[in-house]
C-alpha cells in the first residue's frame, strides 16, 4: 500500500493532485450533457438536464458514503496489519451497493413521471426530464459503482490510475454525446445513455484494477457482516450527506427560482450550478485527497502529522476558492455565452450578473469542506456531519429562501455566501474541540 512516499507534503500533492483531477474530471459529465443540449436541442432541454441532476447527486451520496466510510475502516486495518478484514469489508461494499443500484433502476423506471414531478419538471421540461431519465435510470448501478471505486482506488495507493480511469470516461462521455446527439438526434435521452455507458465503461476498469496482482485488498468470497455497517456509516455519512446536499440544495434552488424569476431564471441558474458542481468537487478533491492519509496516520497515533495535513489542506481550500472567484467573477460573460449562444441579450446579461453575486461564495466553502473531511478522516462523525448538512443543506436553503422572500427574487443569489459565513463560524469551533479532545491543539 503506497500510503507513504518521500514525505508527508509530497504525498498530500500527490493524492490531493490525483483527488482533484478526478473530481473535476467528473464534474465534466453533466457539464458537456447541458452544454451539447443546448447546442442541439435547445436552452430549456439543458435546464431538465439540470433538474435531473439531484438525481445523481443521490446516486453519488450513498457511492461516497460506502467509499469514504469503508475506505477510512481499510486504510485503518492496512495500517495495523489486519488485510484480510479490509478484503472482506471491501467484497462486502461492493456487492451491497451493485444490489441497491439494480433496485434503484427498477423504482425509477416505474415510477418515472412521479420522479419527474419530483425533480421539479413543469409544462415546459417534463418531457425532456421524462426522457432524461428513461436513459439514465438503467445504468446506476454503474453510477454509484464507479464513483465507489474511484475513491478505493485512492485509498489502495494508485492515485493517477483513478485520473487516468476517469478522464477516459469522460473522454469516452463526449465522444459518445457527439454521436448521440448530433449523429442520432436521440437528444436528451441520448445525453443519458451516452453519460451511462461511459459510467458502466470505467466500472469495468476499475474492476480490472482490483482483480490484478498490484491490488493490496481484492474482491473475494466474504461472510455478510452487516454490524460493519454500524461504523461505517457514520463515517462516510458526512461526504455523503454533503454529495446529497449539493443535489437538496439545486432542487430547493430550481423550485424558488422558478417561484420568483420564471423558465429564465431556470435557465440562469443552471448555468450557475454546472459551475458550481466543478468548485465543489474541486473542494471535496483536497478532502478526499486529504483523508485516506489523515486516517492512516490516525491508525498509527501520529497526531503531528494529522495536524500537519490539516494545515495543507486549509491552505489548499483558501488558494483553490481565491482562484475560483477571480478566474470566474472576470470571465463570468464568456462561461455564460458558452451555453446560452441562442438565448436573448437581457438573459444572457442577467445571468452574468447572477453569476458573479453567487460566485463570492465560492471563497469560503473549501473551508467547511475541508474541515469536514477532516473530522470524518479521525473518526469524528457527528461534527462532520453538521458542518456538511449546514453548508449544504439546512443553513443555506433558511437563508435563500427568507432573502427570496423579503427581496422578491432579486437577492437570492446571495445566499450561498451568507450560508457559507455562518456554517464556518460553528466549523472552527467543533474543530477546535475535537482537536483539543485528541490533544493536536
Amino acid at each position: 500500500m503506497q500510503l507513504e512516499g518521500k514525505s508527508l507534503r509530497s504525498d498530500f500533492i500527490r493524492f490531493l493532485t490525483a483527488s482533484a483531477a478526478s473530481l473535476m474530471v467528473f464534474s465534466l459529465y453533466s457539464m458537456v450533457d447541458g452544454l451539447l443540449v443546448s447546442l442541439g436541442v435547445n436552452e430549456y432541454a439543458m435546464s431538465a438536464v439540470n433538474l435531473a441532476i439531484p438525481y445523481t447527486n443521490a446516486l453519488f451520496s450513498l457511492a461516497v458514503m460506502f467509499a469514504v466510510g469503508s475506505s477510512t475502516i481499510i486504510a485503518i486495518h492496512l495500517a495495523q496489519g489486519r488485510k484480510d478484514e479490509a478484503d472482506s469489508l471491501f467484497s462486502q461494499n461492493f456487492f451491497l451497493l451493485l444490489g441497491v443500484g439494480i433496485v434503484i433502476s427498477a423504482v425509477v423506471l416505474l415510477f418515472r413521471e412521479s420522479f419527474a414531478k419530483l425533480l421539479g419538471a413543469d409544462e415546459v421540461t417534463m418531457e425532456y426530464v421524462k426522457q432524461y431519465l428513461l436513459g439514465l435510470a438503467p445504468f446506476s448501478a454503474c453510477f454509484i459503482i464507479s464513483y465507489n471505486l474511484e475513491v478505493l482506488i485512492k485509498t489502495d495507493g494508485f492515485p493517477k490510475l483513478a485520473v487516468i480511469t476517469v478522464t477516459t470516461g469522460a473522454v469516452a462521455n463526449l465522444i459518445l454525446d457527439y454521436i448521440a446527439i448530433f449523429l442520432l438526434d436521440w437528444g436528451v435521452f441520448g445525453a443519458a445513455v451516452a453519460t451511462g455507458t461511459s459510467q458502466m465503461l470505467t466500472c469495468v476498469l476499475y474492476l480490472a484494477h482490483f482483480f490484478s496482482s498490484k491490488c493490496t485488498f481484492r474482491l473475494r468470497k466474504f461472510k455478510l457482516d452487516l454490524r460493519i455497517l454500524k461504523r461505517l456509516i457514520p463515517i462516510g455519512l458526512s461526504d455523503g450527506v454533503t454529495e446529497l446536499c449539493n443535489g437538496l440544495m439545486i432542487l430547493i434552488f430550481n423550485r424558488t427560482v422558478q417561484k420568483y424569476l420564471g423558465a429564465d431564471g431556470l435557465v440562469t441558474y443552471t448555468v450557475i450550478a454546472y459551475m458550481n458542481t466543478i468548485v465543489i468537487n474541486l473542494m471535496m478533491g483536497i478532502s478526499q485527497g486529504m483523508q485516506p492519509l489523515v486516517s492512516y496516520r490516525y491508525g498509527k497515533c501520529d497526531g503531528g502529522s494529522c495536524k500537519k495535513l490539516l494545515g495543507y489542506g486549509l491552505k489548499t481550500a483558501l488558494l483553490f476558492g481565491g482562484v475560483c472567484l477571480v478566474g470566474l467573477y472576470l470571465f463570468a460573460p464568456q462561461v455564460v455565452s458558452a451555453y446560452l449562444s441562442e438565448a436573448s441579450p437581457t438573459l444572457v446579461a442577467d445571468s452574468v450578473v447572477a453569476f458573479r453575486q453567487y460566485s463570492f461564495s465560492w471563497l469560503l466553502v473549501g473551508f467547511n469542506v475541508a474541515i469536514g473531511g477532516f473530522l470524518t478522516a479521525v473518526e469524528r462523525p457527528m461534527p462532520a456531519i453538521a458542518i456538511s448538512t449546514g453548508r449544504g443543506l439546512i443553513v443555506q436553503s433558511v437563508v435563500l429562501v427568507a432573502l427570496a422572500a423579503v427581496t422578491r427574487g432579486a437577492g437570492l443569489w446571495f445566499a450561498p455566501v451568507l450560508a457559507e459565513i455562518l456554517v464556518l463560524a460553528m466549523a472552527v469551533v467543533f474543530l477546535k474541540r475535537n482537536l483539543k479532545q485528541m490533544h493536536m491543539l
